[in-house]
C-alpha cells in the first residue's frame, strides 16, 4: 500500500540557504534527523537544501542552536498564496462568507413532502408548520423537530401520530390519521389549576372547569384548586324510579386564584469575602456573524476573568434587517480581592440582598407584611425576612385520563 507523503510535492516545500562556520556540524545532525531534507548543496560555508513546510520551523531552531543563518530564499507556490492571501483579509472573509453560504445551503429545507392523500390534512400539516417557522428555506439544525411533532399532533385534527425525517434537503411528514371521534370529545390535554404555595384562598375567577375550594379556605401545595375534570349527574329512569348517572366532561381549567400566603428567607453575608473589582482593562473581540455563524475576526482567545457584553450591528435596507453583520465581544477585566466587612457592613449588605430579591422574585405580588430578624455569630451576619404574599397561587398541570 502506497502512503501519502507531503514531502513529495515542491509547492510545499521551502529552500533555505544557511551560512556558518558550522555547516558541518549542521550536515551531521540532519544525518541523524529525518526532516525530509532533500536537493541538498554545499559550497565553502554556505548549504542550500529544501525542506517540507511542516519542518521548516524545526530546522530553524537547528540553526539558531548551531549560530548558522537560515534564509528563506524560495517557497512553494502553495505556501506563497497562502501568504497573500493571509495579507488580504478582505478576501478571506469572502471565501469564508461563500464557505459558509455553501455550507448553509446545504441544511435548508427545499422541499417538504408528506405522507398522506388526503389534501385537508394535508393543508392542516403546512398551516401548522407554518405557524411553527418550518418552511422552504428554513435552517434545518434549528427546527426542534420534537416540538414541532408534538404541535402537528395536538393541533391537526385527523391525525394521531406525526414523525418527522430528514433526507438531504427535504423533510418527510409520515402521519397517521386517527379512528373516528365520538361527538363532542376533545383534542387537547386536560389540566388542573393547582396550588404553588400553602395559602388562604382570597379571590377566585372561573373561566372553565370545576371549582374545588371556597373564598376564605386554605390549601396546601398541590391541591387541586380549579378541576379539568367536570362532573354533572343526569336523571336516568329506571324500573320506575328515577335514578342518576354521573358524567364526566374533561377541558383545560381555566381562571384566576389570587391568595395569601407566608415566605420566609435568609440573607448572609460573610465577614471576610473576595469580591470582584474591575481593572479597568478592556478587551474587544470582533465576529462576523452571518446567520446562526459566528466568525472570529482575531486568531487568539483571550484568557482570564472578564466581565462581557455584546454589541451587535446589523445593516438594514428597506426597515429589513439582513442576516449578517459585525458583534463585538467587550470584556472588561476584573481581579479577585479579599475583603474583610465589619458588622454594620455586613448587614447593610444583606439588606441590599433582600432588596434584589424583592426586585427579582416578587415583583408579581403584593408585599403585604414584612418582618426583619437580625442575627450575627462569629462568621458572618444574617438577616430573616417573613413576607406575608398576595396574588396568583395557582399554576396549570396536565393529567392523564384513566380508560
Amino acid at each position: 500500500m502506497k502512503h501519502f507523503n507531503l514531502s513529495h510535492f515542491p509547492f510545499l516545500k521551502r529552500k533555505y540557504s544557511i551560512i556558518g562556520e558550522n555547516t558541518s556540524k549542521l550536515l551531521a545532525y540532519l544525518t541523524k534527523t529525518q526532516l525530509g531534507i532533500n536537493e541538498l548543496k554545499q559550497e565553502n560555508d554556505c548549504i542550500e537544501l529544501t525542506v517540507p513546510f511542516y519542518n521548516s520551523r524545526q530546522l530553524e531552531k537547528i540553526c539558531d542552536s548551531l549560530g548558522l543563518n537560515a534564509k528563506i530564499i524560495n517557497e512553494g507556490d502553495l505556501l506563497k498564496l497562502t501568504k497573500r492571501i493571509l495579507g488580504r483579509p478582505g478576501l478571506i472573509i469572502g471565501f469564508l462568507i461563500f464557505g459558509l453560504i455553501i455550507l448553509y445551503l446545504k441544511d435548508v429545507v427545499l422541499r417538504i413532502d408528506i405522507i398522506n392523500e388526503d389534501k385537508q390534512i394535508q393543508e392542516r400539516i403546512i398551516h401548522v408548520l407554518d405557524e411553527e417557522g418550518v418552511k422552504a428555506g428554513t435552517y434545518i439544525p434549528s427546527i426542534e423537530l420534537v416540538k414541532v411533532e408534538r404541535a402537528l399532533k395536538q393541533r391537526v385534527e385527523g391525525i394521531s401520530w406525526a414523525g418527522i425525517t430528514r433526507k438531504g434537503n427535504s423533510l418527510i411528514i409520515d402521519v397517521i390519521e386517527t379512528i373516528p371521534k365520538e361527538k363532542g370529545s376533545y383534542s387537547r390535554f386536560p389540566t388542573n389549576l393547582v396550588a404553588k404555595e400553602n395559602a388562604t384562598v382570597d379571590k377566585v375567577l372561573l373561566l372553565d372547569g370545576q371549582l374545588k375550594v371556597i373564598k376564605g379556605s386554605g390549601v396546601r401545595k398541590g391541591d387541586i384548586i380549579i378541576s379539568g375534570a367536570i362532573e354533572t349527574e343526569e336523571p336516568q329512569p329506571k324500573e320506575d324510579k328515577e335514578a342518576k348517572q354521573t358524567k364526566v366532561r374533561y377541558t383545560r381549567a381555566m381562571g384566576t386564584v389570587e391568595g395569601t400566603f407566608e415566605r420566609t428567607v435568609v440573607f448572609e453575608q460573610k465577614y471576610d469575602d473576595v469580591i470582584k473589582v474591575k481593572t479597568g482593562q478592556q478587551v474587544k473581540q470582533r465576529y462576523f456573524s452571518l446567520f446562526s455563524a459566528d466568525i472570529p475576526l482575531f486568531f487568539k482567545q483571550k484568557t482570564g476573568d472578564y466581565y462581557s457584553e455584546i454589541e451587535s450591528a446589523y445593516p438594514e435596507i428597506a426597515g429589513i434587517t439582513l442576516p449578517f453583520g459585525l458583534k463585538t465581544l467587550v470584556l472588561d477585566e476584573y481581579d479577585r480581592r479579599p475583603v474583610h466587612y465589619s458588622d454594620k457592613e455586613a448587614l447593610e449588605l444583606c439588606m441590599k440582598q433582600a432588596e434584589r430579591y424583592e426586585k427579582n422574585y416578587l415583583e408579581e405580588y403584593e408585599i403585604k407584611e414584612k418582618n426583619i430578624e437580625k442575627s450575627s455569630d462569629k462568621n458572618s451576619s444574617k438577616i430573616t425576612v417573613k413576607y406575608i404574599l398576595y396574588g396568583n397561587i395557582c399554576e396549570e398541570a396536565a393529567f392523564f385520563i384513566k380508560k
